[in-house]
């Protein structure tokens, strides 16, 4: 826990993303929340935060971090986290990003998203069907 707690985003980053200690101690006070930690190589690389509490589960938090972002590690762990939401049934996933320089709109558009329209607290929400034939299968190993 504490080595994921200590991941830190690039400085230019730190505006769009809360701290990953944020998001673990977030995540354990979500009632419905699937909180995780991502591995590559059995290292904590980063973490995720999806609330379920809606119709539609929400990824609220997403973070890499610095040293280990533009390696494919983030869509490998975007694919696994539809693959385990899929095999739960649900059918979408929602999440949002900062739009301008330095946001994440072009990751998430990568990873299959699709704009909304919507707009979430000043961020931009995007969608993905979780239905099969989408995005990259994931081969269980971090790249």
């Amino acid at each position: 826990m504490r080595a994921v707690c200590d991941l830190e985003l690039a400085e230019e980053q730190s505006h769009l993303v809360a701290a990953a200690a944020c998001t673990v101690a977030e995540g354990n006070y979500e009632p419905d929340a699937v909180l995780r930690a991502i591995y590559s190589s059995d290292h904590p690389v980063g973490v995720l935060l999806v609330e379920t509490e809606s119709g539609t589960p929400y990824l609220v938090r997403f973070m890499l971090g610095a040293q280990h972002q533009r390696r494919g590690i983030g869509r490998w762990a975007v694919e696994l986290l539809v693959e385990e939401l899929r095999e739960a049934g649900w059918t979408e996933l929602e999440t949002s990003f900062v739009p301008g320089g330095g946001g994440a709109g072009g990751f998430w558009r990568r990873c299959g998203f699709l704009d909304t329209g919507r707009w979430r607290h000043g961020e931009a929400v995007v969608v993905r069907k979780l239905s099969n034939g989408s995005g990259v299968t994931p081969s269980g190993r971090a790249p």
